[in-house]
This record gives C-alpha cells, sequence and structure tokens, in this order.
C-alpha cells in the first residue's frame, strides 16, 4: 500500500447556535462550486484530512472548494470559498525489479 502525504483542511466554526455539520463541495479549477457540485458531508469536523476524505475518489489536480454550515433545519449558509487548491493524491509506480548481487 503506497502512502499518501497528509492533506489537512481547516476551517474556523460558524457563530451561529444551531449549526449541526458541515459539508465541502468541490469543483475541478476553473469551474466555479455550486450547491450542485460534488458534495461530501463532513459531520460537524471543522478539520479534516482531504487525503483520507477524498484520496480513493478524487484525480490529482487544481480544485476550488467551498464549505457550507448546515443548521438543525437543514438549511445551508453561503459559501466559505478556497480557490485553485492543487491536490495530489496519486503515489508514484514503485521502483522495478530489486536485485541482489554477491561478490
Amino acid at each position: 500500500m503506497a502512502a499518501v502525504k497528509k492533506v489537512t483542511l481547516t476551517v474556523e466554526p460558524s457563530t451561529s447556535p444551531d449549526v449541526v455539520g458541515y459539508k465541502l463541495y468541490m469543483e475541478v479549477t476553473p469551474n466555479p462550486v455550486t450547491y450542485s457540485s460534488q458534495v461530501f458531508d463532513l459531520g460537524n469536523n471543522t478539520t479534516v484530512d482531504l487525503s483520507t476524505l477524498l484520496g480513493m475518489t478524487t484525480t490529482d489536480g487544481v480544485y476550488n472548494l467551498g464549505i457550507t454550515a448546515v443548521d438543525d433545519a437543514g438549511n445551508e449558509s453561503s459559501f466559505s470559498l478556497i480557490d485553485n487548491v492543487p491536490l495530489d493524491f496519486l503515489a508514484p509506480d514503485a521502483p522495478g525489479v530489486i536485485t541482489i548481487t554477491r561478490s
């Protein structure tokens, strides 16, 4: 199994008292993030390891990300955005055949 470098995303919590969770939306740059973009439910976490969350489903590239807060009625906030995030979760191929030579 390859080892992929950890990429951590941290967002300041919403100040609204009825927030029950957060969602991460993403689009390949230059596409803007919308409520129709690919979405990941973050639960109540404001810090997530993107390599674990996205590593198995996301190809390497540059992405626009948006985070929303969700309240107990299911309403979503506007986006907190970060654009042009380079993500690289693909480890290189392993080296070739190993040879041991004894002299």
